[in-house]
């Protein structure tokens, strides 16, 4: 468990024995066992912390898991939500350590996304009811929780039972869904107010037996069964009062708390407690050395001890009595009046505590501490003693976001990690334009005041490289030797800087074909994300890695790297969520490669969504998205076509990618092209192809304007000058490694050859790009270029048999030329094949829906319903539904 984790949260800090026995509300909080949801609310003091506490004690004697958490409210934090979430289902037994991994784990706040999906996956595991109890939702609600709450609530296995306390209604949760389907047990204020013989059974046993009326009544209209009222009047008894002055004194102004407080209270105690309860009360718990901190004094621990005793809202947080804590509406009554106060006592006092905290190592309420001080100075020393943006990368952004709106600009300088933080979190919003600017003054600030040591040098060089990646700039060579000797520079226990400084290295290797470093310094990479304990950056790694080995077309290594990192992130984080929706992308574009269409249609269906939203990178977005545009080009659907070039270019603009938006109109150009669809022309003269610098150029983008250039050429009769372009573009990606890119380059040469009837070279370089990819399995780039890609290869298999079997590339021979027929064949029959429109209405149709109900759900209009089924069922050669889905099965189609 985390250091800064505070154990009190993590179970009930009251008796679970109460004084009464509520057992009609414990038996109504029971058939919560049988509903997904279970809601108590009211306000303060109304006992529901004592009813959950009972009946977590009762759940822990029935041996049903059952996790607890109280939320203050630090908790709003989503971080700190997410993390104590996190413990409290491993404190509960709802989930082991080996299944789930709390959000500190990731070095960016995205890793909160992430958990909850990892923490479904794992509750999805559960065996019988478990029981996940939320006590004073209310101090931690903010809009990030409760809409993560309401995911949580939707998607939730239904043996996973949440059970929720808060002294309002939480209409942000979307409850009324759920009461109208009766999967909520509401228990509210009147449910949970004492009647007349509870207090009877309450208070009973202090009440003198010649006591005449019905007192329980008259009791009951002073407080209206307010439970916390009622405590009181019981301590006032046990004291000795009677019951006629008790009933006296609860009436009138002591019918509002806080003046019971105050006169009943807090004007009994001397100057000298009165001075210590308002001096510690800022504090959610408190021990006897704070106090003194606080107070100025040396006898805290026997103040604490002594009121603890006296039963004046103190109460111990663990059995050496280490830590206490007021309780809460005492503590809120106390805070008022400090804050009422015109001497600045808060904010002073709030800083004490933080300096405190951070000096015993409790750093998430030093930080809390400091925030609530609102003092810029204060704020921004503890968060340079953070090292700033490092606090965010471990996963803290929003943190260092809050501090950030307090700390004044003008103080910046003299804390450059914090600077450097706001940079990391302004770029980070997308808003690229002001982080550049905002870090060239932070730069030339620091130069000019002499404030740069080489720590220092190497994380602004670092920051360099993230706003060159965010900007979308492409590698260069000076900057990929800077990164290189930065490595000389760092300590070698940096391993957060380290670990940022070899990813930046492993994914700017990659673009640039630098293969063999690539992985070196990625394993570096993987090594450091390990010590920080981040799978987050482990995973990134295996996908720089995995694309590396794409590039040089090794698709068994990318696949195996890319599936590790699923594999990790499914371990980690669950399915259905967005990292593993990264190396889905990457899959996709492999199982494209080895014309496993139908496995790369459902990867597909499941990444792009999750990328479209998530913060990835250029290569995941160029992956997905050529990927489906030559899969839609493969089915012939044009409309799919014309769809994912609507959504790439919308991602490249939302995420200011313009290298992006290049590849999009580059593929669709090619693909257009290559299937005779239009003139494909890209405006790319040879000369102009062959005179740009390659010095940032993607490959991806150099691999296509070749491509397009040569196919402009073949259009127009030029063959000789596609020759020319291919042949010194292949001798580069071979003394480059770039096989995916030889191979390609290779048939579209052969077929430029057989054009020129050179048949013979046409063959030899053919056979060159089938000897690379027989043991890859990379088939699209041959089945892509259609039938005069075929007569190439029947004219190999003919010269092969002449030469003598080689049964592995005869194999793959055959495989290719069957593989080609059939997606021509399939092409031909485009026009009468049925459209994804026209799919979907039939899976409706297979359901039983009728018209109507197949336009609801899709939605259309009735009559566009029946002008799909005509379609349909003229396709199929069919005149009924039933026989519709009958023709459909058998032909497979769905």
């Amino acid at each position: 468990m985390a250091d800064w984790i505070i154990r009190s949260k993590l179970s009930p800090s009251i008796s679970s024995r109460p004084l009464l026995a509520r057992n009609t509300l414990l038996r109504l909080l029971d058939s919560a066992l049988r509903s997904r949801t279970a809601i108590l609310h009211a306000p303060a003091g109304f006992g529901k912390t004592s009813l959950l506490a009972c009946w977590h004690k009762q759940l822990m004697e029935r041996s049903i898991p059952a996790a607890w958490l109280s939320l203050d409210q630090h908790d709003k934090d989503p971080f700190q939500f997410q993390a104590y979430l996190a413990e409290a289902c491993l404190a509960g037994g709802l989930v082991s350590a080996k299944d789930l991994q709390t959000p500190a784990s990731g070095l960016s706040d995205s890793s909160l996304r992430a958990f909850e999906r990892a923490l479904l996956a794992t509750l999805n595991q559960c065996q019988g009811p478990n029981v996940l109890i939320l006590d004073d939702f209310h101090r931690a609600e903010s809009p990030d929780n409760c809409r993560f709450m309401i995911r949580l609530l939707d998607s939730a296995p239904s043996n996973v039972h949440l059970v929720i306390s808060t002294r309002a209604f939480p209409s942000a949760l979307s409850m009324a869904d759920r009461r109208a389907h009766d999967e909520l047990v509401e228990i509210d204020q009147s449910s949970l107010q004492f009647t007349e013989e509870d207090i009877h059974a309450y208070l009973g046993s202090l009440v003198d037996s010649r006591e005449t009326g019905n007192w329980p009544a008259e009791l009951h209209s002073r407080t209206e069964g307010w439970p916390v009222a009622l405590s009181t009047v019981r301590r006032w008894m046990a004291q000795g009062a009677s019951l006629q002055e008790t009933i006296e004194q609860i009436s009138g102004r002591s019918s509002d708390l806080s003046d019971y407080f105050l006169e009943q209270v807090f004007d009994n105690l001397n100057q000298d407690e009165q001075a210590f309860f308002l001096k510690t009360s800022i504090l959610e718990r408190v021990n006897g050395d704070l106090a003194n901190t606080l107070c100025g004094a040396a006898n805290g621990w026997e103040k604490l001890e002594d009121l603890q005793r006296r039963d004046l809202f103190v109460q111990s947080l663990d059995r050496d009595r280490h830590w206490y804590r007021y309780h809460h509406l005492f503590s809120e009554f106390l805070q008022e009046r400090v804050r009422r106060r015109s001497d600045g006592m808060s904010a002073e006092l709030h800083r004490k505590a933080s300096e405190w905290f951070w000096q015993h190592d409790f750093t998430a309420e030093a930080i809390q501490h400091a925030l609530a001080c609102g003092d810029s100075m204060a704020v921004a020393t503890l968060f340079e003693r953070l090292k700033g943006w490092h606090y965010a990368l471990r996963g803290h952004a929003h943190s260092l976001n809050r501090a950030l709106q307090i700390i004044d600009d003008s103080l910046l300088p003299e804390f450059p990690r914090v600077w450097l933080g706001k940079v990391f979190l302004t770029v980070r919003r997308g808003e690229i334009d002001p982080a550049l600017t905002m870090f060239a003054t932070l730069e030339n600030t620091l130069s000019a005041r002499g404030m740069l040591d080489a720590e220092l040098r190497s994380e602004l060089l670092i920051m360099r490289g993230i706003l060159n990646a965010y900007a979308d700039n492409g590698a260069t060579d000076k900057e990929i030797a800077q990164l290189e000797k930065l490595g000389e520079a760092l300590p070698a226990g940096n391993d957060l800087m380290n670990a940022v400084r070899c990813n930046l290295l492993c994914a700017r290797y990659a673009q640039r074909g630098r293969f063999e470093e690539c992985a070196a310094v990625g394993d570096r990479a993987i090594r450091h994300f390990r010590e920080i304990g981040s799978v987050f950056g482990e995973t990134f790694i295996y996908l720089h890695e995995g694309y590396a080995c794409m590039t040089q077309g090794r698709l068994r290594d990318a696949e195996v790297l890319y599936e590790t990192g699923l594999d990790l992130a499914k371990e980690r984080f669950g399915s259905s969520r967005d990292l593993a929706a990264l190396a889905g992308a990457f899959l996709a574009d492999v199982a494209y490669e080895k014309n496993k269409l139908h496995e790369c249609a459902r990867l597909l269906d499941d990444a792009l969504p999750h990328i479209e939203r998530f913060d990835a990178w250029l290569e995941v977005y160029i992956a997905a998205y050529t990927t489906a545009l030559k899969l839609a080009c493969a089915r012939s659907d044009w409309e799919q076509f014309a769809e994912i070039k609507i959504r790439a270019n919308a991602t490249a603009s939302a995420r200011a990618l313009p290298r992006l938006r290049s590849v999009v109109e580059l593929q669709s150009a090619e693909l257009e092209l290559q299937k005779s669809r239009g003139s494909g022309h890209s405006g790319l003269a040879v000369d102009t192809v062959l005179s740009a610098s390659a010095e940032t150029e993607h490959v991806s983008i150099r691999r296509l304007k070749i491509s397009l250039a040569a196919r402009e050429c073949l259009r127009g009769e030029r063959n000789a000058e596609a020759i020319v372009l291919l042949e010194n573009e292949c001798r580069a990606n071979y003394e480059n490694r770039l096989v995916r890119s030889l191979v390609s380059n290779s048939v579209l040469l052969a077929t430029a050859y057989w054009l020129e009837r050179r048949r013979a070279d046409a063959m030899s370089v053919l056979q060159r790009a089938l000897s690379l990819s027989l043991f890859e399995g990379i088939k699209r780039a041959f089945i892509d270029e259609g039938t005069l890609t075929l007569d190439i290869i029947r004219e190999s298999a003919k010269a092969a048999e002449k030469r003598g079997s080689n049964r592995l590339m005869d194999r793959f021979l055959a495989e290719l030329a069957m593989e080609i027929q059939a997606a021509h064949a399939e092409s031909g029959k485009a026009q009468d094949s049925l459209s994804p429109r026209e799919r979907e209405v039939l899976r409706y149709l297979a359901q039983g829906c009728s018209n109507r109900e197949i336009g609801e759900a899709m939605p259309i209009s009735v009559n566009t319903v029946k002008f799909h089924l005509k379609n349909i069922f003229g396709k199929l050669g069919v005149s009924t539904r039933q026989d519709a889905i009958s023709a459909s099965i058998r032909r497979g189609l769905f």
